[in-house]
């Protein structure tokens, strides 16, 4: 049974061997300590105790952003990433965000897809933001208007 429950600082082992084999430019160890403090909100997607995938989230004032949504190599394509990425927009309407934002590699046409699956749309660009292998790349900004219950 798979099941999404927040993440601990003692994931991180487990955070840094997904992230290296699914990103050419993983986060670093310390990065993903630095998101453990009270602004973020942090969920692994588990099944039996392994951790599938997961994504990192921050709120403040009225707005939520994505920083990292990630899903192991061998479990991409059976929807895991738009279970996390439901989980994330719940998450952002629970803490009474007004939008949820997030950016993107421009090249990345698969999380686009989802994104825009989700009701994610293109708010602006950030020219030359991502390294590359061919040197860098425009970073794609993405809004998502929100509606919360009080």
């Amino acid at each position: 049974m798979m099941l999404i429950k927040p993440l601990a600082v003692t994931d991180i082992p487990a955070l840094l061997a997904i992230e290296s084999r699914a990103n050419p430019y993983p986060w670093t160890e310390g990065v993903f300590k630095s998101c453990f403090g009270s602004h973020y909100y942090n969920f692994g997607l588990f099944a039996d105790e392994q951790l599938l995938g997961f994504y990192f989230g921050q709120f403040i004032t009225v707005e939520s952003q994505l920083f990292n949504i990630c899903v192991r190599n061998d479990q991409q394509g059976k929807g895991l990433g738009s279970s996390l990425l439901s989980h994330f927009i719940r998450q952002s309407e629970q803490r009474k965000a007004l939008e949820a934002w997030l950016e993107v590699r421009a090249s990345n046409q698969a999380a686009i897809h989802l994104y825009q699956k989700h009701g994610f749309i293109e708010a602006g660009r950030r020219s030359d933001y991502y390294s590359s292998a061919t040197g860098k790349e425009d970073a794609i900004m993405m809004c998502l208007p929100l509606r919360f219950s009080n």
